[in-house]
Formats: structure tokens, sequence, C-alpha cells
């Protein structure tokens, strides 16, 4: 039988580890508050490097995770949308001080709120 406190304690390893060998998030567009934003650098930097290790098999899964993370921590109703992908476009309406459009290495990750 597993050990759920060492399992936990992989868990934050490999997510420290993640955070020190993922790239750094390059911004194109912010309105959103310095919490907010951490939360998703961190959030897709993890999802990035489980996408590279073969963990999350599309950038939908990297999507998925960001938005259903926010809907949790940063609202109570499901108001947050994502796209994540090396190619995309988009045109969006987004509440103010509530859109992220940043880049991890090729994966561009679009964040907004709308309600």
């Amino acid at each position: 039988m597993s050990n759920p406190r060492s399992a936990r304690t992989a868990r934050k390893d490999q997510k420290e580890k993640d955070m020190k060998e993922s790239p750094e998030p390059r911004i194109q567009f912010v309105t959103m508050d310095e919490k907010m934003l951490e939360s998703a650098f961190e959030t897709a930097r993890e999802g990035y490097m489980q996408k590279q290790r073969g963990e999350l098999a599309h950038w939908r899964d990297v999507a998925r995770k960001i938005k259903e993370k926010f809907d949790v921590e940063f609202s109570k109703a499901k108001v947050w949308n994502c796209v994540v992908g090396k190619d995309f476009g988009s045109f969006v309406s987004f509440n103010a001080k509530n859109v992220a459009y940043f880049y991890i290495a090729e994966m561009g990750v679009l964040l907004w709120k709308h309600a």
C-alpha cells in the first residue's frame, strides 16, 4: 500500500523541479493582478512540463488545468476561459483586470474572465 504523505511529497518535489526547469513566461498582454498572474504562470508552467513529459496528451489538457484552477480559486461560478496552443488567433470580450496573454516557450496561453 502506498503512503499518501510520500505521494504528496513526490508531487511537491516534482512541482518544484518543474518550476526550475520550465522556461520563464513572456508576457504579451496582462491586466490581472499579481496574485492571479503568478497563479496563471505557475499552473501554465506545470502544465507545460506535464505536456513535455507526456503526462498530458494535448494543449487542451493544459487549458483545462488552468481554467479549472481559476474557476475554483478566483470565482464562484465557471466564468474563466482559456486557450492554449502553438498557433491561434482570438477576439474575445473580457472583464476589466481579468485577462492574461503570455508564452511559456512555444506554448501560448490566453486566459480571461467573462461573466
